[in-house]
């Protein structure tokens, strides 16, 4: 009985880290993934491509290149961010619970002719994110208040769990 603990004991000590280490890299890129309301707000959608991209160390031609990943987002049929309170616009945030952030800016889409229903495209791109993603990471659409620098509450969201190979 002793050996059967000590052999399930040794199974976890080595191989638990290793089940871990392969899902966190588990990811596949290029990789979409719809942004789902957090609130029932009629109509609203988003979506969100994850991929790495090869950016140049310097604007110099020849210069080396480093390979960075980038999130885009596009909402649609969003209202106006004042509709939630004292916001003015949205912005993109992505996280890997408890250890990184980034947000960034969003922009509205300005189009021709407007939606009878309200609502406008939002959209962004953040493309610096240099630390390795994991399934339980976070992208989310924000509220913001830009004069205060606050971020407001989630719109939309998602995690990258729909990644996987």
């Amino acid at each position: 009985m002793k050996k059967r603990f000590l052999i399930i004991a040794v199974f976890f000590v080595f191989f638990t880290p290793q089940l871990n280490t392969a899902q966190a890299g588990s990811l596949s890129f290029p990789c979409n993934i719809v942004l789902e309301p957090v609130k029932d707000i009629p109509n609203i959608q988003g979506t969100a491509l994850i991929t790495k991209v090869k950016k140049p160390y310097s604007d110099k031609p020849g210069s080396p290149v480093r390979e960075r990943t980038a999130i885009g987002i596009y909402a649609d049929w969003m209202p106006l961010p004042s509709t939630f309170g004292d916001y003015d616009q949205y912005e993109g945030f992505a996280q890997i619970p408890g250890v990184i952030s980034w947000r960034f800016k969003m922009y509205p889409v300005k189009e021709d002719q407007p939606s009878w229903f309200g609502g406008s495209p939002w959209v962004g791109k953040y493309d610096e994110i240099s630390a390795e993603l994991s399934a339980d990471a976070i992208v989310q659409l924000r509220l913001s208040n830009s004069r205060s620098g606050n971020l407001g509450p989630a719109v939309l969201q998602d995690t990258l769990k729909g990644c996987g190979k």
